[in-house]
């Protein structure tokens, strides 16, 4: 750190002062941390904000029961008997660590719940950072960060995923892991540790952490590749120790897994992991939703169906990025592939071993190129149930960032000749994305892109507000309209908010002491959701409506007293 000794005050004493080369070496961190800390007093303020999305009501009842299996010692077993059924087949860390923090009473339930997953999913975010310094360079870090806060359904669903965001967290954590253990010739024992630990959370969290182990042994079988063409016959000893590594990884990440996910611990591990994995590849779930328009049905979605999604939900700046890294990605393949032909057309098998070490040597970049395209290629292979956007693959999103800040990598030798303008562009358009979310608040993760017609050409078009985040602000708006009537001052009103399956509890939203309804007949206020539009068929009257750019996404309906009858 760059040092000079001033004298400015006139006292004699030399003050030490900064240089620029310290903000100069260190201006992407401190920008990264700046952007951090704002993200993080922002999420926290404002977490009371959200609703309790429809996966939080089972998650809530399934965190102390899964809690009481262990502080019974294993006796308890209403996690396998009375929570939703399958729930078990997750698995329930991040649910017992927040059902022994809302124990603590800090603040609303709710409140907790979604700081707690808010908290967990930025400390994913935080992990594209070191990821894309090292496997694109300086400014990489604070490019994949930027892209992930600015889009709005990966934002928004920070505070009420309950199952997707942990996931989140756990598998961008592991890809770090995995990215630092394979930049190494020999792995250390503590990140060998550290790797099992993370890869072990991450199959803890959802079956489909397992394919960590994939970017494991692709990445070790690269280090074991340059070890060969490094030491010869001398690096059989490398060998046996990258081996090692890998399988204490694998070990250390099924302990972990069994140890914190009861489901395995009531049978045979690897049966109990088969069946949920088989469970969850192919949900017995049918329901018709809009996807570009057009009627699909969850358990036949089209081939392109997650790529139509991400193109219509990343933000522009977000997609032509990434178009550009995979451009940047997939013609250095063409040209490795290329030269290794040629090589082996000129000089047969003898003349691939350059290339050979230049694959091993990008084995970082390979392993992020796996946890982009790799889950999204299994989903597609495996003809996966999918539903919700694209909530169950929120965790690729991050990755997908690293692979557009290398786009913007590739263009910074153009960009620097005509600073102005690009400059001028990213900040209009960040400055856009930023008013946008503000004016969606708390709605963020229905923002959609101007491929799609923004949330106003969307709505009707593509499965919206799936988590009916709506509710709160009717439910906001409901009560001004009931004080300032001045009515059911001794007789609380009956409200039936739309949730299917969740209406009885729905009274923990409530700040009144109304009383939860579940039958549309009896209820003198119905609150219906994009999702749920109960009231169709229903003699109840339209009140109120949220909306967001012009479109509902909440309808406030009176009925019986709500009219005055």
């Amino acid at each position: 750190m760059a040092l000079e000794r001033v004298d400015d005050d006139g006292s004699g004493i030399a003050w030490p002062k900064l240089g620029l080369a310290f903000f100069a070496r260190h201006a992407e961190t401190l920008l990264v941390l700046l952007v951090l800390g704002l993200a993080l007093v922002i999420g926290l303020v404002t977490a009371a904000d959200y609703g309790v999305s429809t996966d939080e009501f089972n998650t809530d009842d399934y965190g102390p029961k899964a809690l009481a299996w262990y502080t019974s010692g294993f006796a308890d077993r209403s996690q396998f008997e009375t929570v939703e059924d399958y729930l078990w087949m997750y698995g329930p860390w991040f649910q017992m660590l927040v059902a022994a923090v809302q124990r603590l009473e800090l603040a609303n339930p709710i409140t907790v719940r979604h700081a707690m997953t808010f908290l967990f999913g930025l400390a994913g975010l935080a992990a594209v950072v070191p990821i894309a310094r090292l496997t694109v360079g300086y400014w990489a870090g604070l490019t994949a960060l930027a892209l992930c806060l600015l889009t709005g359904f990966l934002y928004g669903s920070l505070f009420f995923a309950p199952i997707d965001v942990p996931f989140l967290f756990v598998m961008t954590w592991s890809t770090l892991a995995i990215v630092l253990m394979v930049r190494q010739e020999e792995p250390s024992w503590r990140l060998t540790l550290a790797t099992g630990l993370a890869t072990g959370l991450a199959i803890a969290t959802r079956t489909g952490g397992v394919i960590t182990h994939a970017y494991l042994v692709g990445g070790m079988s690269l280090c074991a590749l340059e070890a060969l063409l490094r030491h010869g016959r001398a690096g059989h000893g490398n060998l046996r120790q990258i081996a090692l590594h890998t399988l204490l990884v694998i070990l250390i990440a099924w302990l972990t897994a069994i140890a914190l996910w009861p489901w395995l611990q009531i049978g045979n591990p690897f049966t109990q992991f088969l069946e949920a994995y088989r469970h969850f590849a192919k949900l017995d779930t049918s329901f018709e939703f809009q996807n570009w328009g057009r009627r699909t049905f969850t358990d036949n979605v089209p081939a392109w169906y997650i790529p139509g999604q991400l193109l219509a939900r990343l933000p522009e700046g977000f997609l032509a990025l990434l178009l550009l890294g995979m451009a940047v990605w997939i013609g250095a393949a063409g040209s490795w592939t290329r030269a290794t032909f040629g090589a082996l057309h000129r000089s047969g098998v003898v003349g691939l071993r350059p290339l050979a070490a230049e694959l091993a040597k990008s084995r970082a970049v390979l392993v992020v190129s796996m946890a982009a395209f790799g889950p999204v290629g299994v989903l597609i292979l495996q003809g996966s149930t999918l539903y919700d956007g694209v909530r169950h693959i929120l965790f690729v999103i991050p990755m997908l960032a690293i692979v557009a800040a290398r786009g913007l990598a590739s263009l910074l030798p153009f960009l620097r000749r005509i600073p102005i303008v690009p400059v001028a562009v990213g900040v209009a358009h960040t400055a856009a994305i930023v008013v946008t979310l503000v004016i969606l608040h708390p709605l963020e993760y229905i923002a959609m892109n101007g491929l799609a017609g923004g949330v106003a050409g969307a709505h009707g078009r593509f499965d919206l507000d799936y988590w009916s985040m709506a509710v709160p602000e009717a439910l906001r708006r409901l009560e001004h309209r009931i004080d300032a009537e001045g009515r059911f001052a001794g007789d609380p009103p009956r409200v039936l908010v739309c949730l299917a399956w969740r209406e009885q509890f729905a009274g923990v939203m409530f700040r009144r002491n109304w009383i939860v309804e579940t039958d549309l007949q009896k209820a003198d206020y119905l609150i219906a959701t994009e999702r749920w539009p109960c009231a169709v068929g229903t003699t109840a009257v339209l009140v109120d409506e949220v909306t967001r750019f012009g479109r509902p996404f909440a309808e406030i309906y009176a009925n019986r007293r709500g009219l005055g009858e």
